[in-house]
């Protein structure tokens, strides 16, 4: 059989059917792909843990752009190159986390004063929005609901059909989340992030 786009006549049809939203084509998927993509991580980012977050980053983005999948292109590449962009946004967030810990370090508090001429203020705004967006879709929708739209828990539970109590255990776990994410940044920093997110 010709190789063609994406290997194999059988992988593309996998591919076709993952692209429609079938769920055991996307697990066909990952089981081809998780262990190779970790060792591809891992080789790169010499963390484990980290190693498993951007694999299972690089699923979720899989699957929530499924429907813009080429299936002329080779879904080796396009996949791994889904991996790369992951690994770079790691080294990325470690450069930036690194330069913001020298700086708080030697600035004092009022650092915060002046925080909106400076590019610090850019990067926790930058880290706490990826934050945000990283959160599972029905926990980030409570959040941006609550903390940027204003709305109260009563009208969100009304507004998202759920309950009451289950809209706070999701707000809470959120706020739970993002200052464990954010739980290394220095003192200045961390006023910052807690005036953003809550």
């Amino acid at each position: 059989m010709h190789l063609i786009g994406y290997q194999m006549l059988d992988d593309k049809k996998t591919i076709e059917r993952f692209k429609e939203g079938d769920v055991a084509a996307f697990d066909t998927i990952y089981r081809k792909y998780s262990r190779k993509l970790f060792h591809f991580a891992l080789g790169l980012v010499k963390e484990r843990e980290m190693s498993r977050d951007i694999v299972q980053e690089v699923f979720i983005n899989l699957w929530e752009k499924r429907s813009k999948v080429d299936l002329n292109l080779n879904f080796d590449n396009y996949i791994f190159t889904i991996a790369y962009n992951s690994i770079l946004k790691f080294f990325r967030k470690r450069a930036v986390e690194t330069r913001l810990k020298e700086q708080m370090l030697v600035n004092s508090p009022e650092v915060l004063e002046s925080v909106e001429g400076n590019v610090i203020y850019y990067e926790l705004l930058e880290l706490a929005n990826n934050s945000i967006e990283n959160l599972p879709p029905m926990r980030k929708m409570v959040y941006k609901l609550n903390r940027q739209e204003g709305m109260k828990i009563k009208e969100i539970a009304r507004k998202l059909n759920i309950s009451k109590r289950t809209a706070e255990n999701h707000l809470a776990r959120a706020l739970k989340h993002l200052k464990e994410e954010l739980s290394w940044m220095s003192v200045p920093a961390i006023i910052f992030v807690l005036l953003f997110i809550q």
